[in-house]
């Protein structure tokens, strides 16, 4: 469940007649469940650090609805959940601009700056490829004959690639 934290912590509870959403566990007043606010009284311990001061005040102005509970997506602002909106989210800002000044650059050749394009968009023609398109062949890298073909093996990860990239990327000081 750890991979879809990412969407719990966009979702709210918007409380309406407030039959719905549970007091402890739901996140309908501020960016916590009251469980994670005050820990002591949720767990009934009877801790006397928590004070139900704190609690009313938190709720001294809140004010139910006789709307029904619903869900409200925060990610986009709108209250609505839309996959555009949590694909943005999930790409963040981990997702850099694709680097089509650097592919199409005067001093590269065309054909360079061709390959580079299609691979960088997993188009190059590789075992996994031409299975695909229903040939009949089995998919096992020609270079190391341990794994299968496909394009990131071949350009990055074969290990003979991998130590000349990591040897270009010392040169040129990346």
């Amino acid at each position: 469940m750890k991979e879809a934290n990412w969407c719990w912590e966009s979702i709210e509870f918007k409380v309406g007649k407030g039959t719905r959403v549970l007091f402890w566990t739901d996140k309908w007043c501020g960016n916590e469940t009251l469980s994670q606010t005050f820990p002591q009284l949720f767990t009934l311990a009877g801790h006397r650090n928590a004070k139900i001061g704190d609690m009313l005040n938190l709720l001294r102005d809140f004010r139910t609805s006789p709307e029904e509970d619903s869900v409200r997506w925060k990610g986009e602002g709108i209250g609505v959940f839309g996959v555009k909106g949590a694909y943005k989210m999930l790409i963040g800002s981990s997702a850099c601009a694709f680097p089509n000044r650097r592919i199409w650059m005067d001093k590269v050749p065309t054909k360079v700056s061709f390959f580079a394009w299609e691979a960088s968009w997993g188009k190059i023609l590789t075992l996994d490829k031409l299975q695909r398109r229903g040939w009949q062949l089995p998919n096992q890298c020609f270079l190391c004959g341990c794994e299968e073909e496909y394009a990131n093996h071949i350009l990055l990860h074969y290990t003979v690639v991998k130590t000349l990239w990591e040897i270009a990327l010392a040169i040129f000081g990346v």
